[in-house]
């Protein structure tokens, strides 16, 4: 069979580029190694309880802000089940024994802070508007205007969030707490681009929910679309080689058997896991080299908690609870002080709103801590690797308890993941949720672009521009932008 485009993964980037394409009239086909679509949209189900593998909570979802708008020309933001986060503090910073909430709304935060740190009122308006000069960038009106995108991003890629933070005030505390999302970022101090932090945190400020239900609903909903449109998905569709031919990419093998031909191919894997089943690519060893080169973010160890019916409160906030002293080293314990901090989420229930089924613990993992099972899969790994997990699973548990007391008396049953589990499920080499770190000491080292060296490969994900769902779905469209046209497409997207 040919396809006019094949999508390698179906990830978010992936889902919604088959929906672009097949909506402009594009014979697509996305191929999935996994039987469930989606890549960190996934959700699993235990006990009564639904679990999100990575997409907790979204930002920017009200009328008018970035994701909504996107959202609408995908047909998602009618169809998605979501809640409100609490806009006093959708997001609870716990560091040095004291609380602080970060509020939703530029000026409620402002002032929210300046009463935690009135002596720092400057630095907390200079930060604000830093936030929202930001998320001022990233207005869909600017994206046609290539040029002053790129040299806004630039501004923000080529500096540090650390330096950022040193700069802005000498408050340890106040630099502590501005850091308390580096979580969902894997914040690396003298290496995380302003750009990456501040796209985050903007994002939320604007808006936060969560999915009621699951992040799921997202791959079903666009599912749907994409077959809806005459394009096509198959499931458990590994593509295990590249065939290239003069210097085109003419057709991949799926599970070592079936060839599938395309004009164009769009890669929603990571980049080095695309190198390596392409060993034979027509790409210049200095590309490869760099692609391979550049480090993996830090992993993560999750605590998925089934919770007893009507016994745990549902709680509207994110915490995030640190045991360092300095934020920017709670990735560097040792296994005996390990964990220096986690960050929980509450899952809302459709038809409980006062109580939950489903509480998401996650903590920082190293690769090396788990590189000694690397040759193992899912299921597969042995009573070592599950007493391994039991042991991290109740020192995990144990510190939870202190800051929620009584928990463990309202656990049905617990699960675990390892970076393993991510490597295994997401296709990242060192099993990193977040993908490549970006480095703003080599902007363009770390930097890969949706256009590759062979004229008809496209990347497209997490890895490209910046991970979650803002940073995936803007992806999605630059890529496609390659085939459409950036004008046109945004013209569409603003039209929806």
């Amino acid at each position: 069979m040919k396809y006019d485009v094949v999508i390698i993964g179906s990830g978010l980037g992936g889902l919604q580029c088959g929906y672009i394409l097949s909506l402009e009239g594009y014979n697509v086909c996305i191929l999935e190694k996994n039987n469930q679509l989606g890549g960190c949209l996934q959700t699993f189900s235990r006990k009564g309880s639904v679990f999100d593998t990575g997409m907790h909570y979204i930002g920017s979802m009200d009328e008018g802000q970035i994701l909504a708008e996107l959202f609408r020309y995908f047909k998602l933001t009618s169809r998605l089940k979501l809640k409100r986060m609490d806009e006093s503090g959708y997001d609870v910073i716990r560091y040095d024994d004291s609380e602080y909430k970060f509020a939703m709304g530029y000026e409620r935060f402002r002032d929210t802070m300046i009463s935690y740190f009135p002596g720092e009122r400057d630095a907390i308006i200079k930060y604000t508007s830093k936030l929202m000069e930001l998320s001022n960038s990233l207005a869909l009106s600017n994206f046609s205007d290539s040029d002053t995108r790129q040299t806004s991003y630039f501004d923000y890629f080529s500096t540090g969030i650390g330096n950022y933070l040193e700069n802005l005030t000498n408050n340890e505390n106040l630099k502590n707490v501005l850091t308390g999302l580096s979580p969902l970022y894997a914040g690396v101090k003298d290496k995380t681009p302003l750009y990456v932090p501040l796209t985050i945190h903007s994002s939320f400020i604007n808006s936060a929910y969560r999915f009621i239900g699951g992040g799921s609903q997202i791959s079903d909903i666009l599912e749907e679309y994409i077959k809806a449109n005459g394009g096509t998905i198959l499931r458990k569709a590994e593509v295990t080689d590249l065939i290239f031919e003069a210097g085109k990419l003419n057709a991949v093998k799926v599970n070592d058997s079936e060839v599938i031909e395309a004009k164009t191919f769009i890669s929603n894997i990571h980049p080095a896991t695309l190198l390596k089943i392409a060993p034979n690519a027509p790409l210049r060893p200095a590309y490869r080299n760099r692609i391979q080169s550049i480090a993996e973010t830090c992993g993560v160890f999750t605590l998925y908690l089934s919770m007893k019916e009507k016994r745990a409160k549902y709680i509207n906030n994110n915490y995030y609870v640190f045991k360092a002293k300095n934020i920017w080293n709670a990735y560097s314990y040792t296994d005996k002080d390990w964990p220096y901090g986690y960050m929980m989420h509450f899952s809302p229930e459709e038809e409980d709103e006062e109580y939950t089924r489903s509480i998401i613990v996650n903590t920082y993992m190293r690769w090396d801590d788990v590189s000694k099972w690397k040759d193992t899969y899912v299921e597969h790994r042995g009573d070592e690797y599950r007493e391994f997990k039991k042991i991290k699973a109740e020192k995990l548990l144990n510190l939870v308890e202190l800051d929620f007391p009584g928990i463990r008396n309202d656990i049905k049953g617990y699960y675990t993941s390892t970076p393993l589990t991510y490597r295994d499920y997401i296709g990242t080499p060192t099993g990193s949720i977040y993908g490549q770190q970006k480095d703003f000491n080599e902007p363009l080292r770390t930097m890969v672009t949706p256009r590759t060296s062979i004229p008809n490969l496209l990347h497209t994900g997490q890895n490209i521009n910046i991970h979650g769902v803002v940073g995936v779905t803007i992806c999605s469209v630059l890529t496609c932008s390659e085939l459409l046209g950036t004008k046109y497409l945004i013209d569409k997207i603003i039209n929806s």
